[in-house]
């Protein structure tokens, strides 16, 4: 059996966004928390070197939208890398599980159908000042996008090389 001997590389190149394509989703419904994550993930985009004409964004009414936006986004064009950002807060019944659990899981199927990394950046919280308190994610999904889309990039050449 072989081991694959992967050296981590230096943050820097790790984050390094130049040439990525990068699609986000990010559902309306609590725009003013979604909203916010996008803003805070396409500042850090930008500033890790992704060309604005290189990042594409999709607006669906929720969360329970963002699995098949994900899908079609991915049939149409080719990307690096996606995110989707919702924020499904506690409500008085179970509908909070409901969507985010099928978020959730619509995701990674599509993920994993596609082999291209999607960043769940779908905040699930009780309360808006939950919400609130976690709005920086919109910055560490950004960077996780490109650190994820040059891994799978790494992992391509290192396969074609053989």
């Amino acid at each position: 059996m072989s081991v694959l001997n992967m050296s981590m590389p230096p943050v820097e190149e790790r984050l390094d966004g130049h040439g990525l394509t990068i699609g986000i989703v990010v559902a309306r419904y609590n725009w003013s928390i979604t909203g916010a994550l996008l803003r805070l993930a396409q500042e850090e985009l930008l500033r890790l070197g992704v060309s604005i004409d290189h990042l594409h964004i999709v607006t669906v009414p929720g969360s329970y939208e963002l699995p098949i936006a994900a899908r079609s986004m991915l049939a149409d064009e080719t990307f690096d890398g996606l995110i989707v950002f919702g924020c499904v807060m506690k409500g008085e019944t179970r509908h909070d599980v409901v969507v985010a659990d099928a978020a959730a899981q619509g995701i990674q199927r599509v993920a994993l159908d596609t082999g291209v990394p999607i960043i769940f950046g779908v905040i699930c919280a009780n309360t808006q000042q939950q919400a609130e308190a976690r709005i920086v994610r919109g910055t560490e999904c950004a960077q996780a996008v490109v650190e994820m889309a040059r891994i799978i990039r790494t992992l391509h050449e290192r396969k074609r090389a053989r």
